[in-house]
This record gives structure tokens, C-alpha cells and sequence, in this order.
């Protein structure tokens, strides 16, 4: 969500805490006590949708993060060595392919990195380098970690990108239902006003809990219930 609504979504927050505070007092009028029920309820709703999709996103970039790490932490152990391999068998594309910098990869976009650690994993496999890298302790079964790593960043760093993409997709429903929880808001300022008269104090904190704080995000486009 843009800014401006997420400072909205937090004066929210403070209003349905603070109407769930004050619950007996507000039971003074059978109406406003319902529409505060109301947003509390929606509220809710809302808030878990935003903050559900923002925790995904979160765990599946961890995962991708992580077997990045994995991998640029271990490739220079194959590099090295396929590096030797590629002069004893006097192959130059071997050779080019493998002089890689840490720099060089740290550099890469996720999709062409991929595609580079994939194909040195590859020309490792292949049968006139596989035996050679044998002889140098890198059997298949010392090279697993390389490649389960790049299985697990292979798999996580799309579903971040398919989840990224969800969100936007279901940003739309999101929107909607926040604007809901300011339609219903606003019901409750005017059913609130009623307390001008019932109970002066709690229609103060109301309209303090009301005030949007403007995080720096531009206009809050909401002006706060009238004293």
C-alpha cells in the first residue's frame, strides 16, 4: 500500500484498540458501540492480510538470500580446481568459463547468476572433467552442497518473484478492503459525536486516537473527526 494508507491502517490500529479499551463506556450509545464492533472486526482483517503477505515475502527471500550465500561461499572451491583441470586438458572455453571473480558473481542479477553457477556445475559433470576433478578429492558426493544449494536458490528465488507478483495481484483486494475500513471509520466519527454530550472525555481521547501521524510519505489525504 502506498504510504499515506499505511499511516492510516496505524491510526486505525490506535482506534480500534482504544474503542476495545473504553468498550463499557461506549455501550452509552447502542449505536456507536456496533459501528465500533464494526471496526474492530475489519480492522483485524485487514491487518492480517497486509501483514500475512509481507511476512511470506520476507521468509521466501531469507531462503533465497541464504542459498546465495551457501553458494557464493563454496564456488571458489570448485573454481579453483576446475581451473586446473580445464590447462591439464588444454581446454580454453573450460578455462574462461571458470575464471571467475567473487566480485564478477556478487554482481549478478539472481537470473544470470543462475544461469552462471548452473553451467559450472555442468562442465563439472562433464565425462572428460568429471574423473579429472576425482583426482583432486571433488568427487559427486563432495560437490552435494554446490548443488543442493543451487536446487534451494533455484526454487526460492522464483517463488519470491511468483509471490511479489500475488501481492500485486491481490493488492487490489487489499485496497478494497481498506477503503471499507475507512468508510466504516467514518461511520463511527459521526456515530461518536453523540458523546459531545455523553461523555466529553472519551470523545477527547477518540479524536486523539483518530489523528493520522504522517510517517513522511506525503499527504495523509484524510482529515481527523471534527471536535
Amino acid at each position: 500500500m502506498e504510504q499515506y494508507k499505511e499511516d492510516q491502517l496505524a491510526m486505525c490500529g490506535r482506534v480500534a484498540a482504544y474503542v476495545a479499551e473504553h468498550e463499557a463506556d461506549l455501550a452509552a450509545s447502542e449505536v456507536a458501540a456496533q459501528q465500533a464492533a464494526d471496526v474492530q472486526t475489519l480492522y483485524a482483517q485487514v491487518a492480517q492480510a497486509h501483514g500475512g503477505t509481507a511476512r511470506r515475502t520476507e521468509e521466501l527471500t531469507a531462503a533465497a538470500q541464504e542459498a546465495q550465500k551457501t553458494l557464493l561461499d563454496l564456488l571458489p572451491a570448485l573454481l579453483g580446481p576446475l581451473s586446473r583441470v580445464a590447462k591439464r586438458l588444454g581446454d580454453a572455453d573450460l578455462q574462461a568459463a571458470v575464471t571467475l571473480g567473487s566480485k564478477q558473481l556478487r554482481k549478478l542479477r539472481p537470473v544470470p547468476f543462475l544461469s552462471v553457477v548452473g553451467a559450472v556445475l555442468a562442465s563439472a559433470a562433464r565425462p572428460d572433467v568429471a574423473p579429472e576433478l576425482t583426482k583432486q578429492g571433488l568427487t559427486p558426493k563432495a560437490l552435494k552442497p554446490l548443488s543442493d544449494a543451487l536446487a534451494t536458490f533455484r526454487t526460492a528465488q522464483p517463488a519470491v518473484r511468483k509471490t511479489i507478483n500475488e501481492r500485486a495481484r491481490s493488492g487490489a483486494a487489499l485496497e478494497d478492503l481498506h477503503t471499507d475500513l475507512m468508510d466504516e471509520l467514518r461511520e463511527l466519527d459521526e456515530d461518536m459525536k453523540a458523546f459531545k454530550l455523553l461523555n466529553r472525555e472519551l470523545y477527547a481521547g477518540y479524536l486523539q486516537a483518530r489523528k493520522i501521524i504522517n510517517s513522511g510519505g506525503g499527504s495523509s489525504k484524510e482529515k481527523p473527526a471534527e471536535a
